[in-house]
């Protein structure tokens, strides 16, 4: 006697899981993501109700999530014969191949030109800012030697450096303005040249506060004595003349036999001590005044070239930062747009490549619309029996 052996019955849970494991596949290939995620939570919600008293109700769920997956899967396939047998779609294809390929390669020559656009930029921008920092810090000092003309530097040098401080702080913010608003119009035409559809950010400039700046100059060097008089020589400048003055007087009586009275030789000897003793007083007063004027304007000189010393480094600094962020975004922002038109220009090409086998392509379609309807039974009996 022959004994017959069946096949164990499999379990409608276990039937499920296949049906929304072959769906799962499906939806991957055609690279729907939502799809993915729901089925991946049916599958989740499917093994934890295994062996429960959930089980009946998690093996319907799965089955009418596969349903609708399957539902929408359908319908990409359908749009998809659709589109293969389009009498049009053979020149639209072309034709948009054609202006992908003629869009890559602009865009290949946008991006071999941009590194020398930005390099370009930012050497003119060091240059011009250099400029305009020695053309101001020249008209600063001009300003000093005109206030220096008319003042004391013994009595007003505390307003003189005051103002030479004030002046300088606005030079500094000056520039720095400057500076930030020739990045912004570099960073700009940066944009209209790689024809960005996201403009790229304009870098921040590093830079000291124009405050701080003018704070951290040395002060200008103190009053010195070096190279003026002694204090003995300095007297008999003012002395000899006086002396001078007297015996003038004597000696001209003597010599011409004037016979003066006392009183009026005395008068006169006094008188012409005066007038060149207070001649003599005055000049040295104006020399004194000349060497003050003179330091004063060697210690302005000295405070400004520091000025443009330590402005025009902060600048090139400042630059040499802001091109390597602009030259890192742009790059960035370079090669993402290259990838885009990269994968357009690739599915397309794969689009073109499947009229030369249309007939292929849409059996293949075809028998993936018999394979949906036929899960679609399945899992539609798997929800009704459950």
């Amino acid at each position: 006697m022959t004994e017959t052996i069946t096949a164990p019955a499999r379990s409608t849970a276990t039937e499920a899981a296949e049906l929304l494991d072959e769906t799962l596949a499906g939806a991957e290939a055609n690279d729907r993501a939502d799809l993915t995620r729901r089925l991946h939570r049916a599958r989740e919600t499917l093994r934890l109700s295994r062996n429960t008293d959930q089980e009946a109700a998690a093996v319907r769920a799965a089955a009418e999530e596969t349903d609708r997956a399957l539902a929408s899967l359908g319908a990409d396939l359908r749009f998809r014969r659709a589109a293969l047998t389009d009498p049009t779609r053979a020149n639209r294809l072309r034709a948009e191949l054609a202006s992908t390929r003629a869009q890559s390669e602009h865009e290949r020559g946008l991006a071999r030109e941009w590194p020398q656009l930005l390099a370009d930029g930012f050497a003119t921008l060091v240059s011009d800012a250099e400029f305009a920092v020695r053309t101001a810090t020249r008209g600063v000092l001009a300003e000093c030697d005109a206030a220096l003309a008319g003042a004391d530097p013994r009595k007003d040098r505390t307003r003189l450096d005051a103002q030479l401080r004030e002046r300088l702080v606005a030079e500094a913010d000056r520039a720095r303005g400057q500076a930030r608003d020739t990045v912004a119009a570099l960073t700009a035409r940066l944009d209209r040249h790689l024809e960005l559809g996201t403009p790229l950010e304009v870098p921040a400039l590093p830079m000291t506060a124009p405050a701080a700046l003018v704070d951290g100059l040395a002060p200008p060097p103190a009053e010195s004595d070096r190279g003026t008089m002694p204090v003995g020589a300095r007297m008999a400048r003012v002395v000899m003349p006086s002396y001078g003055g007297i015996m003038m007087s004597l000696v001209l009586t003597r010599v011409f036999h004037v016979a003066m009275p006392l009183w009026i030789l005395v008068t006169g000897a006094v008188t012409a001590a005066l007038t060149l003793g207070g001649s003599a007083v005055a000049a040295e007063r104006k020399r004194s005044l000349d060497r003050r004027r003179q330091a004063a304007r060697a210690g302005t000189r000295a405070v400004v070239e520091e000025f443009q010393i330590v402005l025009v480094k902060q600048l090139r600094d400042a630059f040499r930062t802001a091109q390597t962020t602009l030259r890192r975004a742009a790059g960035a922002a370079v090669t993402a747009r290259e990838k885009a038109t990269t994968a357009r220009l690739e599915g397309v090409r794969r689009s073109v490549d499947e009229l030369r086998d249309a007939n292929r392509a849409i059996r293949a379609v075809d028998n993936d619309l018999v394979s949906v309807a036929e899960l679609r039974g399945r899992a539609r009996r798997l929800a009704e029996g459950t």
